[in-house]
């Protein structure tokens, strides 16, 4: 849009790469774009969540085999939130993503003309995350929206500060530029994948087993203190209950009969 004439200079849409079957609900929230990036060389990077893809544009419109991701291919990306574009001149080209039904935070370095992950960050307590920037001393700032936390790990993947926040959607560090401006790709920097203990690891096992947008919509109305382990524990305690209950209720009838049959004979 020239914001002089409020003419519209240039206009791109996802028909052109997507039947409008695919993604979300047509028309109310086909493809849920969340995330547009002008980046330095022109092009644009437009993050497609119901299509777990990020789709790069030029003039002509979509660049052909430069997506990262495809429809319902959940193993690369599953509904993410604000990617971020790092270019050559930091290591890349390269993709920090928050990969948000996954519970994880990616990045996806270009290589040989194809996308692959070199970076993968993920902990047990890990939630609908939305938001990862890369910072310029090698951190990165990651927004847990479900885990109710905003927190930085430091190159070696240990966390170095955390803060607790009801249900946030982005951050920034202030001081250090938009999203991950200066930070530079987990290749350049020699990142290693940071994952959970064996206990983490066998929580989100558990949390694999509960389709992430039925677990995250539960999780989005609890109380803020309740995560994962406490609303498990919270349905560990109503099915003992209900079990509690129904043997109680078995005992009861089968007590009831015995009775009724003493009182027959006599």
């Amino acid at each position: 849009m020239n914001t002089e004439t409020n003419e519209t200079e240039w206009t791109w849409n996802a028909t052109e790469v997507h039947e409008t079957s695919s993604g979300g609900p047509y028309p109310k929230d086909w493809t849920h774009i969340n995330d547009v990036e002008i980046l330095d060389d022109g092009r644009i990077m437009v993050d497609m969540r119901n299509h777990d893809e990020i789709i790069f544009l030029n003039d002509a419109g979509a660049i052909e085999d430069m997506t990262l991701g495809a429809d319902d291919n959940h193993d690369i990306l599953y509904e993410q939130h604000n990617p971020d574009y790092i270019p050559p001149n930091r290591g890349g080209p390269a993709v920090i993503v928050a990969d948000s039904e996954n519970n994880r935070v990616v990045e996806y370095q270009r290589e040989n003309g194809e996308w692959k992950q070199t970076w993968l960050w993920q902990d047990a307590r890990m939630q609908w995350p939305r938001d990862a920037d890369r910072l310029p001393n090698g951190n990165t700032l990651i927004t847990d929206s479900n885990a109710d936390r905003v927190f930085e790990v430091d190159q070696r993947g240990n966390i170095v500060w955390s803060v607790n926040i009801a249900f946030p959607y982005e951050a920034e560090r202030l001081g250090t530029g938009d999203e991950s401006a200066g930070g530079e790709s987990a290749s350049a920097l020699g990142l290693e994948s940071h994952s959970s203990s064996m206990t983490g690891k066998a929580l989100i096992g558990l949390k694999s087993l509960i389709p992430g947008k039925y677990l995250n919509g539960l999780i989005y109305i609890t109380p803020v203190w309740m995560g994962f382990v406490e609303i498990l524990g919270l349905l560990v305690g109503v099915l003992a209950g209900l079990a509690w209950a129904g043997a109680e209720v078995r005992w009861a009838i089968r007590d009831r009969r015995t009775e009724r049959g003493h009182l027959s004979s006599e």
